[in-house]
């Protein structure tokens, strides 16, 4: 079931429960679940952690079908991305289902990523047209134009992801927990290099893979 509020009835009974349906709704669960910290609710710290565990999810028996009727994978800039975690994420926002908070400035440029607009990869040279000629320069991305989201589940996306959480079966929530524990608080180059090394496929187009594997 998608859950946005403009698209569905409020539940009324704290028993109720949906059954997810969508990518969506996985979204939702996966920032409901439980982390390492074991409170329901933890948030994910960067989009780009969240797009990579969504990903991970999507390679489950669990979560397979489910993901990837909303999402689809591809090997991208920065390894395997979704354009439509963005879409997802701007209309959970809108509804008051999810908030997103600047939480600290990055530690180093691979947290820099920001995997829907980056078209250079980092200190590439460049051709830049001007009045008398085209000509080379170094464009050297600062991390400190920069911060990391945090992105966690408002008053009522919890309470709708109790709902979907609850529609679950117990294998889902094993996995979608271990999952999240896993990798919620792993330092991102560690995540990318795991997601890089047990799928190469997905790294042909990335242009931080030496940086990631090396």
């Amino acid at each position: 079931m998608v859950v946005l509020k403009s698209h569905v009835r409020q539940p009324e009974r704290s028993e109720e429960i949906w059954k997810p349906e969508s990518s969506l709704d996985i979204l939702i669960v996966m920032l409901y679940a439980k982390g390492v910290e074991g409170r329901i609710g933890e948030p994910i710290e960067g989009i780009t952690r969240l797009d990579k565990i969504m990903f991970l999810l999507s390679e489950t028996e669990e979560f397979r079908e489910t993901v990837n009727k909303g999402y689809e994978f591809e090997a991208y800039n920065f390894g395997p991305f979704a354009p439509e975690i963005f879409d997802d994420i701007a209309a959970l926002k809108q509804e008051g289902i999810i908030e997103a908070v600047s939480s600290r400035e990055p530690k180093n440029k691979i947290e820099t990523i920001d995997e829907q607009t980056m078209e250079q990869p980092l200190n590439e040279d460049i051709e830049i047209e001007d009045d008398h000629a085209t000509r080379r320069e170094r464009k050297d991305i600062s991390w400190k134009n920069y911060s990391v989201e945090r992105y966690e589940l408002t008053d009522l996306g919890l309470r709708i992801g109790s709902f979907l959480f609850n529609g679950l079966s117990e294998g889902q929530r094993t996995k979608l927990e271990s999952t999240k524990k896993a990798f919620q608080k792993m330092s991102l180059k560690n995540l990318l290099h795991y997601v890089y090394a047990k799928y190469p496929e997905m790294t042909k187009r990335s242009k931080i893979r030496r940086k990631v594997l090396f």
